[in-house]
């Protein structure tokens, strides 16, 4: 093994990505996120748009796919197609809520993990590309820049939230909502096209 590989070898992570960045053009110093740190809670929609349905569309397989949507309930790693980051679950329990919820940590190579937000999550959904990560009661975090966004407040879709969907193109997600988190009797739930950025 080369020096060169060796010192290459020995560079962490995140540092390793901000140099790529750099010499790639992608970014300037900058403007490179610090993943070490919790990303921070943007109180704005960004590029994200949705629009209500008055009825869910069919999920078939093909225009849209079920969401894999991981539940969090329990301590230990998420499942997940990408390999560029880790996901983990710990200090589960009601928190005084009305049912289990967990922290989540999200973790780089060998980096140390992070809390990706201060509350608590029942779900998260990772888009297949790995760009967006989606929390309760709608967070949506831009893995790129490393930012939050808190849709729920942005869109006014308030918990109880869960997505349903995605479509063909992997752009649309299918968001179903509800005003209460179990034994809602009667109570419709609602739907919404939420529109990733391009």
């Amino acid at each position: 093994m080369s020096r060169v590989t060796r010192d290459v070898a020995r560079i962490e992570p995140a540092a390793l990505l901000a140099v790529v960045l750099i010499l790639t053009g992608t970014a300037s110093p900058g403007q490179i996120p610090d993943i070490t740190q919790p990303p921070p809670i943007v109180r704005a929609a960004g590029r994200f748009t949705a629009r209500p349905l008055s009825r869910p569309p069919v999920i078939d397989g093909r225009a849209w796919a079920a969401a894999d949507v991981q539940l969090t309930y329990v301590p230990g790693t998420v499942p997940l197609r990408t390999r560029t980051f880790s996901l983990t679950v710990r200090d589960c329990g009601d928190h005084g809520g009305d049912f289990t919820r967990c922290q989540l940590l999200f973790r780089r190579g060998r980096g140390a993990p992070v809390r990706i937000h201060a509350g608590f999550t029942a779900w998260v959904f990772v888009t297949a590309d790995g760009r967006y990560i989606f929390t309760e009661p709608l967070y949506a975090l831009d893995v790129r820049d490393w930012k939050q966004y808190a849709l729920f407040e942005a869109l006014n879709i308030p918990n109880y939230t869960k997505i349903e969907a995605i479509s063909g193109d992997g752009r649309r997600l299918l968001v179903s909502r509800r005003g209460c988190a179990m034994d809602c009797g009667d109570m419709r739930f609602e739907y919404y096209e939420l529109i990733l950025p391009e």
